[in-house]
C-alpha cells in the first residue's frame, strides 16, 4: 500500500451536534526537544489547536497532538488535500 494512502500521525474524527457536522483532523507532531516551543507556535500560527502536549523529552525528543476542525459544508475532498499536502511537505 503507497505512504499516501494511509498518512502516518494523521487521524480523522467526525464530530457532530444538531446544527452542523464537523470534521477534526490530528496529527501527532514529534520533534526535537528544542524546537519544541517552536514547532508549537507554528502550527497554532496556521490555525491548529493543541492538545495532548509531551513537553519532557523521551530520547531527545517531545511532542503534542495539533487538531484542526472543518465543517463538513467546507467539503472534505479539501480537507483530504489540505492533510496530504501538509505530510508532503
Amino acid at each position: 500500500m503507497p505512504a499516501f494512502d494511509n498518512p502516518p500521525n494523521v487521524d480523522f474524527h467526525l464530530i457532530a451536534n444538531e446544527q452542523e457536522m464537523r470534521m477534526a483532523m490530528r496529527i501527532r507532531v514529534t520533534t526535537r526537544a528544542d524546537l519544541f516551543e517552536e514547532r508549537k507556535q507554528q502550527h497554532i500560527e496556521r490555525g491548529y489547536r493543541i492538545e495532548d502536549e509531551r513537553p519532557i523529552p523521551v530520547n531527545g525528543f517531545c511532542s503534542f497532538i495539533a487538531v484542526s476542525e472543518v465543517c463538513d459544508s467546507d467539503g472534505i475532498g479539501d480537507l483530504v488535500a489540505q492533510a496530504l499536502n501538509r505530510v508532503a511537505r
